[in-house]
């Protein structure tokens, strides 16, 4: 997998790094609407993932949690998080391919592994976020045209996430559409979407890029 930063043009490059704009509140106005109703599938459940989804829960929206089977099978701490916490908890098999964003909330080394199984199972026209950009760009990871690439990445760790929610606040986040997964222009709302949702819109949100 070649990097993708290295792939663009000059003027692509250029363009990737230099957005970086705070956004107002007033573009926030519609919640969380673009992920209401939604399937929403977190797939590891460690301090973010469980913390995140927490956030995602108390928002409205419909969160579960996709684990690999060993981990299911074994009552791993990942398990035990998502259970004893009321959430339905299901193998990528059983989860994915109904889900309309995906949330890959798993430790940065196992990233690669992660998408290269939880992607073919992806139904057509879902979404796809993740925390950072390493696996989109420096190990140049290929997503599949259909879906939607988004990045939503809260700057704090988890139990900072859940604890400024629970007081009606939030933490400074960063927001990006990768530009070359946005197939149905529908990246941006559920980004935002789902940074309403971990609160993250209180605090103050940059739009940014998967680069930069």
């Amino acid at each position: 997998m070649a990097n993708y930063f290295n792939t663009l043009s000059l003027r692509e490059q250029l363009h990737q790094l230099g957005q970086a704009e705070f956004m107002d509140s007033t573009q926030f106005s519609d919640g969380v609407a673009a992920l209401k109703g939604k399937k929403i599938v977190i797939v590891g459940c460690g301090a973010q993932g469980l913390n995140q989804g927490l956030n995602l829960r108390d928002s409205g929206l419909d969160v579960s949690y996709a684990l690999r089977k060993e981990a299911i099978d074994e009552k791993r701490d990942s398990w035990k998080n998502a259970t004893e916490n009321g959430f339905h908890v299901g193998t990528y098999q059983e989860l994915i391919p109904t889900a309309d964003l995906v949330i890959n909330l798993t430790p940065d080394k196992q990233h690669t592994s992660v998408i290269s199984t939880v992607q073919p199972l992806m139904k057509e026209g879902a979404t796809l976020s993740y925390s950072h950009g390493f696996n989109i760009v420096e190990e140049g990871m290929q997503i599949r045209k259909d879906l939607t690439v988004i990045m939503v990445a809260p700057k704090c760790p988890g139990s900072e996430v859940r604890a400024e929610y629970l007081r009606g606040f939030g933490v400074p986040t960063l927001i990006a559409v990768h530009p070359e997964n946005d197939p149905q222009g529908k990246g941006w709302a559920e980004a935002k979407a789902y940074c309403v949702a971990t609160g993250g819109h209180r605090a103050g949100v940059l739009k940014s890029s998967f680069v930069a």
